[in-house]
């Protein structure tokens, strides 16, 4: 066992990341997938027009939705170990990277799947409603990273993703320090939340640049702030997820010190996409931000599935009839069941508008984007009311660790602590609408 707060050494962990393919382990391995590379300035090498690349993104969206459910068995019998372990186990991890969950975001011409947003929101709120954990893990490793790699040197991204076929965690807000180096920087610092880094050959992860000490700034006065891409050996990892919810991301800190990272592993806020297609031509929090509201959305479905079974056969102790035969039952789930597709709606139809515009060859406007924030602090706040209300007509049976809903009850609220979906985005979004600037740079 790994002592409270003691780093997390390559002796202590059992299972490191590998690059090798691993057995099935009892679960069925689809063959695995390579698609051509993307010609640039044209939709893909063979000319087929947008709409036949759009469709085939449905289909993989679809195929993907339909893995998750037929994983859905085998996830609920490792859930205990998971629980225990704070991690995936790694015969999982290789079964979502085989059916392409880790390649979500990829660019196609990296042999990803460059899905647009509304096709992954769906998918990784599919994996979440199965477990939020799992679904956590998926966004983290399918979503930003992969989406990052569309932004670096063409060499550097096809090691990383391509010849090392690896995934990357890690935390992509400024905390730690980059001094630049000639051909590169040197990096120090410590970070919170590195969700699935024990799984994780590399980390994407954020910067301040210093210079003699002091912060480098831009011509407009904002701090200069670089995303690095390392190999996670680089990194010292912090036993500190001692959580309630998510228990199995494993999101502990990890740490450096002057550890070198070329200029070619580095990106810059206006880094300009190496890769061609609508995706990331997309602002970066637009798209980052959407990750993360996937999951609780996913989350606040499967309490409804749990509180549909459990009231069909639970009888309160006071009363004679069944759960669901009580008028106040079926107000409250009507109530929750309009909120949650509401909420849904509304993101899919913000993120849809963003992603027109861009596949357009626009530029997503200013209302687009805060459409979207607005959109994403609504799927928070409301997955949170319907897992809550969900929790409350299960009564006595919900606060056991056996019944699905004390797990969505956990992992709804450690999911929406996320800057990504916080109430912060409503302020955000009031004062645009009033003509006033938005006040921040997280749009």
């Amino acid at each position: 066992m790994v002592s409270q707060g003691a780093p997390l050494t390559p002796a202590r962990i059992a299972a490191r990341p590998r690059n090798r393919r691993m057995p099935g382990g009892g679960f069925p391995l689809p063959a695995a997938r390579r698609r051509k590379k993307h010609a640039p300035g044209r939709v893909a090498a063979t000319g087929r027009p947008a709409m036949s690349i759009a469709r085939e993104r449905g289909l993989e969206a679809q195929r993907l939705i339909e893995a998750a459910r037929s994983l859905s068995p085998a996830i609920t019998g490792l859930r205990d170990d998971i629980q225990r372990e704070r991690r995936l186990p790694a015969v999982l991890i290789e079964q979502l990277r085989e059916h392409g969950f880790f390649s979500l975001f990829l660019p196609r011409r990296l042999g990803g799947l460059e899905l647009s947003l509304t096709d992954y929101l769906q998918v990784v709120e599919e994996m979440s409603r199965v477990d939020g954990t799992v679904g956590w893990c998926v966004t983290i490793g399918g979503g930003a990273p992969p989406w990052l790699s569309g932004f670096l040197p063409e060499a550097a991204a096809h090691r990383i993703f391509v010849a090392e076929r690896a995934l990357v965690s890690g935390n992509l807000a400024p905390l730690g320090r980059a001094v630049p180096l000639p051909g590169g920087y040197r990096v120090s610092g410590r970070w919170a939340y590195g969700s699935g880094i024990l799984h994780s050959a590399w980390i994407a992860t954020g910067c301040v640049v210093m210079e003699d000490g002091v912060l480098r700034r831009a011509l407009d006065g904002t701090v200069d702030t670089r995303i690095l891409f390392l190999p996670t050996g680089e990194a010292e990892i912090i036993d500190t997820w001692h959580v309630g919810g998510l228990r199995g991301t494993g999101s502990h800190d990890y740490r450096m010190a002057d550890v070198f990272v070329p200029a070619s592993h580095a990106l810059a806020p206006d880094q300009e996409p190496v890769q061609p297609g609508p995706l990331y031509t997309i602002p970066r929090h637009t798209v980052l931000g959407l990750t993360i509201a996937a999951v609780p959305l996913g989350i606040a479905r499967a309490a409804l599935d749990a509180v549909r079974e459990i009231t069909a056969g639970k009888t309160p102790r006071i009363r004679p009839e069944l759960l669901r035969d009580r008028p106040v039952v079926h107000a409250t789930l009507g109530r929750a069941e309009a909120q949650l597709r509401a909420a849904r709606a509304f993101l899919l139809e913000a993120c849809e508008a963003a992603w027109s515009t861009a596949a357009g060859g626009g530029t997503v406007t200013l209302e687009q984007r805060v459409a979207v924030r607005l959109a994403l602090a609504q799927a928070g706040e409301v997955s949170k009311s319907v897992v809550q209300a969900a929790y409350d007509i299960g009564g006595g049976t919900s606060i056991y660790d056996h019944c699905p809903l004390q797990r969505c009850f956990r992992d709804v609220h450690t999911a929406s602590q996320h800057a990504q979906v916080q109430s912060a985005n409503f302020e955000t979004a009031g004062r645009v609408l009033l003509g006033i600037e938005p006040g921040t740079p997280v749009l």
